[in-house]
């Protein structure tokens, strides 16, 4: 398991891509993660390769959204870790064919968002929410990916 360094808090609050008020058209394969941004995704017709959410958003204020997955994973993920369950999971979808899938996070997802810029492949974009703000549209390349390890290098391994 990997637990977040109160030093990288403010780093991650800031976007990795670019903020949008709304979900744009997009071309090409996606990937939601967060309950806000992947219920508005659905509403507007767009499903994603991929949705990671937690049924929370802004920590405790229940989501509904009215869909139903092809393909339902669960995994345990606690606040401020990335639990090794969750990179197993996340890194075995990377590597298949998916669309319409889901992981249900008992937890939280935010930090989930740098898993599938690590292990998804380049081309595929990312959506996550920005509360308050709109959503954060990634297209992930090269150099995302190594900000990304570069990140994950300076998380704390704990058991």
């Amino acid at each position: 398991m990997l637990k977040l360094p109160d030093e990288l808090r403010d780093e991650l609050r800031k976007p990795f891509g670019i903020v949008y008020k709304d979900i744009p058209n997009i071309e090409g394969e996606i990937i939601t993660v967060g309950d806000i941004v992947t219920k508005t995704a659905i509403d507007k017709g767009i499903i994603p390769k991929l949705a990671i959410v937690d049924f929370k958003t802004k920590r405790n204020i229940p989501v509904r959204i009215n869909h139903n997955f092809d393909k339902i994973f669960r995994v345990y993920n606690p606040p401020g870790y990335i639990s090794d369950e969750a990179i197993e999971k996340v890194k075995y979808l990377s590597t298949k064919y998916i669309k319409n899938y889901a992981i249900f996070v008992d937890g939280e997802e935010d930090l989930l968002t740098l898993l599938v810029i690590k292990f998804f492949p380049i081309g595929d974009y990312v959506i996550y929410g920005l509360p308050d703000k709109g959503v954060v549209l990634i297209k992930i390349d090269k150099n995302i990916k190594k900000t990304v390890d570069n990140i994950l290098k300076k998380f704390q391994k704990v058991k």
